[in-house]
């Protein structure tokens, strides 16, 4: 009877011991979101016509911008980054994300608005204050 219930309470343990794994680490127990490829290709076309750059450390242009502080719940308006991105990743079952909001506020960006924007789809909110764009 003793040797019964070793190996049940063995189980229960390590249950628990993989339970509270997941529950403290939950970022390994899931896939990381990833943005629309589509999206990064034209945010970093974008980002390279207006000669601007992400700010360092802050969030990832280039290969995953859908990560750090374009995460954030803070208001895009009250955030000291320029330029910055607000991303949402609830799409495809918490897999995609998808660039939603973009401030390229006070950074006197100058020419024309490139084509590669209008390939954001999700984007709803552009901050642009202080833009020049001569009219052709």
């Amino acid at each position: 009877m003793e040797s019964m219930q070793l190996p049940s309470r063995f189980v229960f343990f390590l249950f628990l011991f993989i339970a509270s794994f997941v529950w403290v680490f939950p970022d390994m127990a899931m896939a990381q979101a990833t943005t629309d490829p589509l999206e990064v290709k034209a945010l970093n076309r974008v980002f390279q016509q207006w000669n601007l750059a992400a700010p360092p450390n802050e969030w990832n242009i280039s290969g995953e911008p859908c990560s750090g502080v374009a995460l954030s719940t803070a208001s895009i308006d009250e955030a000291g980054y320029k330029p910055y991105i607000r991303c949402v990743c609830f799409y495809d079952n918490g897999s995609t994300c998808h660039i939603t909001q973009l401030r390229i506020y006070s950074l006197n960006v100058v020419g024309s608005i490139p084509k590669e924007l209008w390939s954001l789809s999700y984007l709803t909110y552009l901050y642009d204050s202080f833009f020049f764009f001569p009219s052709s």
